[in-house]
């Protein structure tokens, strides 16, 4: 029953949430707009939206209800088809005593809920929610696109028209995959993926279903996606092959393709790659974002103490610097922060990469070709030709790029380029093992930087605790020295997914080429005495750096360990096995 006040104005300003030169904004404002008083209330940030609708529900003498956390019976989402709930934007959300009730965010449409009734053929009662928890509702349990998916599927039933499975490939789509409700899904998809902060998408085809995935803060997260999506999934894969211009006939062979979208004012490249499986193709869709990629050497997330050695490495007129660890390790972001800060009028900047992941203004770039003999040494032989006073390898792979590097340190240029080994003094043995001459390294390479990406302490869900003594021993510290601290985790919400974490940051570990360090690399020590002496000479380990992010309150003892422990156990191996 809903219980009649004054206006939902002055209620708020009676609850001292508004203030009565506010209300007079909102007028004006919503004059202007035509859209809701609840909508224009959060909009001009008076009141956070949530407790906008918990005032308004409490207004009305109605329940307030967070629609995208409230279980809902998967039997209830079934009777309320997809294209309903998208039209009149509400949620069902229980039934009780016969009564079916709905989340709106405007209970006070009184015309909204008569046509509810009527379309749904049942009694309807309201509980309110906001648009926000409404549209994650919606996404939740009826998937991403699922309007749209149901919309195709209701239009083929009505025209007599079958949706083409992947086992009959010699059919291959025609039409369907230019229809313009599956350029939407495709379209609904990178969105969503985009908005949620991931840097892939996944599309994995098994037998009898379609999984699609997005990776947010280098873990995989299921996407929400109607079951009956698996039907159209070789129309998905034509769409994507149209955008990235592959060939939508070929679907025995690895394609790779590139595509540039745009979202809002923001700009994204997406680097595809399609695979061929048993149950169809599989689609990869790296995310790259144009505005977040170039970042700083101070937003790196380097402490103040490395900063200022790394300013001081890559100023070096002369010589190597190698960026080490894994894929997604963030090296490349390291390199192109690096180039931007020394590029200016006065240098000369080639690349060579694999691919060339973004466009640098005013620095030259060079996409590698392996199909036609242009690869990383000829790259980098062809570019001394052009007087360049720094240059980037996208990777040393093999000893006749790793000679051309340190032939073109040794005529006075400035290289960069990644390595992959696990640790940074790893790096030194990984060369050698190449066949490049120790002394060679001793007199070209400035250093070796190790990095890892960690994930940092979601700021809305952020609490303070006490760890375990186990907790401290485990990266070394004394449990004593450290009990009056206050350290934090995550315990989990809306914002980060319930992971705790959002975001990420990378940890280093720089050794820098002393005198020392050159004359171990000539005795062709291993790598562990060369990482026991640059440790003595100042030389900070991952999870060093990654104990000085715990006690800043970045992150947590967890997250720490399972990149740096995981880079020492492997370092390890390596070393075994050389």
């Amino acid at each position: 029953m809903m219980v009649k006040k004054a206006s939902f104005e002055e209620f708020l300003v009676e609850r001292g949430l508004l203030t009565h030169d506010q209300t007079e904004g909102v007028r004006e404002e919503r004059a202007r707009t035509g859209v809701s008083l609840e909508q224009t209330i959060a909009a001009l940030g008076f009141v956070p939206e949530e407790k906008v609708y918990q005032m308004l529900a409490e207004f009305l003498g109605l329940t307030y209800m967070r629609a995208s956390t409230h279980p809902i019976d998967r039997e209830l989402i079934k009777e309320v088809p997809a294209r309903f709930v998208t039209h009149y934007n509400f949620v069902p959300v229980e039934v009780h005593d016969g009564i079916l009730r709905v989340a709106v965010c405007d209970p006070q449409d009184t015309h909204l809920l008569d046509e509810l009734r009527l379309v749904l053929k049942r009694r309807v009662d309201p509980v309110v929610s906001s648009p926000t928890e409404i549209t994650k509702a919606i996404t939740r349990y009826y998937g991403i696109g699922a309007e749209t998916v149901e919309r195709i599927l209701s239009e083929a039933e009505t025209e007599g028209r079958t949706v083409v499975l992947d086992e009959h490939p010699a059919e291959d789509l025609g039409d369907v995959s230019l229809d313009p409700s599956m350029i939407k899904f495709v379209n609904q998809i990178v969105v969503e993926a985009i908005r949620s902060g991931a840097t892939d998408i996944h599309i994995e085809p098994f037998e009898r279903d379609l999984r699609v995935r997005y990776r947010i803060d280098g873990v995989l997260h299921e996407a929400s996606i109607p079951p009956t999506v698996r039907e159209f999934h070789a129309a998905i894969v034509s769409r994507i092959k149209i955008m990235a211009d592959l060939d939508i006939a070929e679907k025995r062979l690895p394609q790779d393709g590139k595509i540039r979208v745009n979202l809002g004012t923001d700009e994204y490249d997406l680097r595809v790659s399609v695979l061929p499986t048993p149950h169809g193709e599989t689609v990869n869709i790296r995310i790259l974002s144009r505005s977040s990629m170039f970042l700083s050497l101070e937003r790196l997330g380097l402490s103040k103490r490395d900063l200022g050695l790394f300013e001081q490495l890559i100023e070096r007129p002369h010589g190597i610097i190698l960026v080490t660890g894994p894929t997604g390790s963030g090296k490349t972001t390291t390199l192109y922060a690096s180039l931007s800060k020394l590029n200016s009028i006065d240098r000369k900047i080639i690349t060579i990469e694999d691919p060339i992941e973004y466009q640098l203004a005013g620095i030259t770039q060079m996409q590698v070709l392996p199909k036609i003999g242009f690869d990383f040494a000829r790259g980098l032989r062809s570019m001394l030709r052009h007087d360049p006073d720094i240059m980037l390898v996208g990777e040393i792979r093999d000893y006749e790029t790793a000679e051309a590097a340190i032939r073109s340190a040794l005529t006075g240029h400035l290289v960069f380029s990644t390595l992959h080994t696990n640790d940074a003094a790893g790096a030194i043995t990984r060369l050698t093992d190449m066949g490049v001459e120790p002394f060679l390294l001793s007199s070209t390479i400035i250093a070796c930087i190790a990095q890892r990406l960690i994930r940092v302490i979601c700021p809305q869900c952020r609490t303070p605790y006490t760890p375990s003594d186990e907790a401290f021993t485990s990266v070394g510290a004394d449990p004593d020295q450290w009990r009056d601290h206050q350290f934090y985790r995550g315990t989990g919400c809306d914002a980060c997914r319930d992971t705790g974490f959002r975001g990420r940051q990378a940890i280093f570990e720089i050794l820098p080429f002393w005198s020392k360090i050159r004359k171990l690399t000539v005795d062709r020590a291993p790598a562990n005495v060369i990482k026991e002496e640059a440790q003595s000479l100042g030389m900070r380990t991952l999870l060093q750096d990654g104990w000085e992010r715990i006690i800043s309150g970045a992150t947590t003892f967890e997250e720490v360990l399972k990149v740096a422990r995981e880079s020492e156990f492997l370092a390890e191996v390596e070393r075994a096995e050389t």
